[in-house]
């Protein structure tokens, strides 16, 4: 999940869980009022990675749901919790079609880009709690 911090860079300051599957929570939502535009910026200057837009809702974003990695083919499942605009890493090409049908925002980040925030923060935090120093070795493949 995206930490607090990359909600920060993002510029959300309340998050909500959101998306519940295999039994937990495995994203958070926000309510914002963003051009969709200027979202995709907040995205690419956090993640460091341009984003894929798919244009399917409102052009300006109010209710925004974030699950990191590969959740691209659960659309129908996001826009069934109420929000305009989903950000995830990857997704199938049918997304597409189904994004416009659905009237839903979706912002592809990278599968890698997305998921680095989670291992970046669990580092940390078990860095300050046992005090053992931490690096992260930065590979990413572009998916």
């Amino acid at each position: 999940m995206i930490s607090p911090s990359t909600a920060r860079i993002c510029r959300w300051t309340l998050i909500r869980p959101f998306f519940f599957d295999h039994g937990q929570h495995l994203g958070f939502k926000t309510e914002s009022k963003i051009p969709r535009s200027a979202l995709a910026s907040n995205l690419q200057r956090a993640t460091g990675a341009k984003p894929l837009l798919i244009p399917g809702g409102p052009e300006i974003c109010r209710r925004i749901g974030v699950v990191t990695g590969g959740a691209g083919g659960d659309l129908k499942k996001a826009a069934d919790e109420g929000v305009d605009t989903f950000i995830t890493g990857e997704g199938p090409h049918w997304t597409y079609a189904m994004a416009e049908e659905l009237g839903l925002n979706v912002l592809y980040g990278g599968h890698y880009a997305t998921e680095t925030f989670g291992v970046k923060a669990l580092s940390a935090h078990l860095s300050r709690k046992f005090d053992i120093p931490w690096s992260f070795v930065d590979h990413p493949t572009g998916l």
